[in-house]
């Protein structure tokens, strides 16, 4: 029998370059892990966050938040995030990896690929293997970035993930009303 050749698979790709969309990636063909995270891992750690802001907590238990990464590279194009995922499958083709690609923001000029990642070896590997994988992809200076979480609702309540812990105080209190809104609008989005 022989053995299967490591890919990136991707999920639905829709038809059109401008404005905000993703697309998911990952290593097994079935996106197990991507559709397993959505309702086991991402739903219920956005939940626990607004469970908490709306007790009116002081500070915030971080729960999976704590162990959940994100491996950024900014890139032009849909096409150069795709030769980047292109450039992974050839020169990285080892472990699990599972992620997006797209971009959030209707006029943004750029498109990223996310990886996301549990541990912070795997954060370091991936993070090693796209700094090597994307002066093939780009002429100009791409850049790979670090996050903690979804740090569109945790950053602007805790500050910096550089200085985080499992139970982290509310620094910006005065961004709860806002990141309760935004949270809401993300689980209405996720009951569609």
């Amino acid at each position: 029998m022989k053995k299967q050749t490591w890919r990136i698979y991707l999920g639905k790709i829709p038809y059109k370059e401008k404005g905000n969309f993703w697309v998911s990636f990952e290593s097994d063909p079935g996106l197990k892990t991507t559709k397993a995270n959505i309702y086991g891992r991402c739903l219920p750690c956005i939940q626990n966050l607004y469970t908490q802001l709306k007790e009116e907590r002081n500070e915030i238990a971080l729960g999976t938040a704590y162990n959940c990464w994100k491996v950024t590279a900014v890139l032009h194009s849909i096409e150069e995030c795709l030769s980047l995922l292109n450039e992974f499958e050839k020169r990285v083709p080892t472990g699990h990896v599972h992620g997006k690609l797209g971009s959030s923001r209707k006029d943004s000029k750029t498109r990223v690929v996310v990886f996301h990642t549990e541990s912070e070896s795997e954060r370091d590997r991936v993070r090693e293997a796209l700094e090597i994988c994307l002066p093939a992809v780009t002429d100009s200076a791409g850049e790979v970035t670090i996050s903690r979480a979804c740090a569109v609702l945790y950053d602007d309540i805790l500050g910096n993930w550089r200085h985080w812990h499992p139970q982290t105080p509310i620094k910006h209190p005065e961004n709860v009303v806002s990141v309760l809104e935004r949270i809401k609008k993300t689980l209405y989005m996720s009951e569609m």
